[in-house]
């Protein structure tokens, strides 16, 4: 069975490395390389994704870092906790950077016979829907022809927002807490890397007209933990949501950031990603299992078990960042109020844990 790839990005490298396994031959075809070297941008892992990535790649526990506990805070509330998750005994949430996990996929990817790399004209990935090589074709490029011919009906939302991305150093710490602080200007979060090294992600509206500079000082003041050595020179990415309204055409599979693209708030984008990867697995091995053949019944069943759980969850997060976005211009204690009943009740602690960790759809 053969299977095509389109784009050389981390989610078609972790696809890859799953499909050798179920004994899939696989070609990932690429215009270019788009590989950010550079970049300081931090990717949160939950636990039961975690433990998927490190089925293949055994070194990911060298690149990366635990989280056991999350603490969230309100400048409104003088910054006093209001909510937090923690458990000292597990590590709920894994901290690594994209680049690292991008060159340990890539480079695991580039060392098995059964996946090939190449590079393509425009034309050639056009050709693939008439061609029909493949047994069927996964789609994860945002840019190429097939996804401005076929899927480029979307769900959309400007947040208009922009996210800043940087390093802290500072002096060494047990650094194994996770701080999101809600600003007047948008959620400000403290993601450890390690004992000396924090990741900063900082989503700014884009009508406080806000510098590189002023975002700095910003950062500074709201620190609390810290002894800082200095603050890396932050990347800005504008912040959008997209949801595909179609999942597939013929035998090509819409999926990863042309699927579905939401707030970085709860680090939730690339872990639903993870969880499609998982659903899509675990179909084909039905598949396997039954006799039954490899074809676009595969994506359609993909499509009715995750179009609407993601849907849902996706807008749930939007929701949250709404919510905070309006209880940050109004003068209500309703909201610190009600963070008090939900910080004391243990059962909307423990499903909020869940979610976090697998998703809505927990059952697959």
């Amino acid at each position: 069975m053969n299977v095509c790839l389109i784009g050389y990005n981390l989610t078609n490298f972790i696809i890859a490395l799953e499909l050798i396994k179920k004994g899939f031959a696989v070609d990932i075809l690429f215009e270019k390389i788009s590989k950010k070297t550079k970049t300081n941008r931090t990717i949160g892992i939950s636990k039961n994704n975690f433990e998927f990535l490190s089925s293949n790649f055994k070194q990911i526990y060298k690149y990366s870092w635990p989280i056991t506990k999350i603490k969230i805070f309100n400048q409104r509330n003088n910054f006093n906790e209001f909510l937090e998750f923690s458990n000292e005994n597990k590590k709920n949430f894994f901290l690594i950077k994209y680049i690292d996990l991008f060159n340990l996929s890539e480079r695991t990817c580039k060392k098995s016979k059964k996946i090939r790399f190449k590079l393509v004209t425009n034309k050639e990935i056009e050709n693939l829907e008439i061609k029909n090589k493949y047994d069927f074709v996964i789609n994860s490029d945002n840019k190429n022809i097939l996804t401005k011919k076929h899927f480029y009906k979307i769900i959309e939302k400007d947040y208009n927002s922009s996210a800043f991305t940087g390093i802290l150093h500072h002096y060494k710490i047990k650094n194994n807490t996770a701080i999101q602080i809600f600003t007047k200007y948008g959620p400000l979060a403290f993601l450890p890397l390690s004992q000396t090294k924090t990741s900063i992600v900082y989503s700014v509206e884009k009508k406080h007209c806000l510098e590189h500079n002023d975002i700095k000082n910003i950062i500074l003041e709201f620190n609390k933990v810290y002894r800082i050595k200095k603050l890396d020179e932050l990347e800005k990415f504008d912040l959008k949501f997209s949801f595909s309204r179609k999942f597939f055409y013929k035998n090509i599979l819409c999926f990863g950031d042309p699927m579905h693209k939401i707030h970085p708030l709860a680090g939730q984008g690339f872990n639903m990603t993870l969880r499609d990867i998982k659903i899509l697995i675990k179909l084909i091995d039905d598949k396997i299992n039954y006799g039954l053949e490899i074809n676009q019944s595969l994506l359609i069943d993909f499509k009715n078990k995750i179009q609407h759980f993601n849907y849902i969850f996706a807008t749930g997060i939007n929701l949250i960042n709404e919510f905070f976005i309006i209880d940050s211009k109004l003068n209500s204690k309703i909201s610190k109020n009600l963070f008090k009943v939900l910080n004391r009740n243990k059962i909307f602690k423990k499903y909020s844990t869940i979610f976090a960790d697998k998703g809505i759809n927990i059952n697959y």
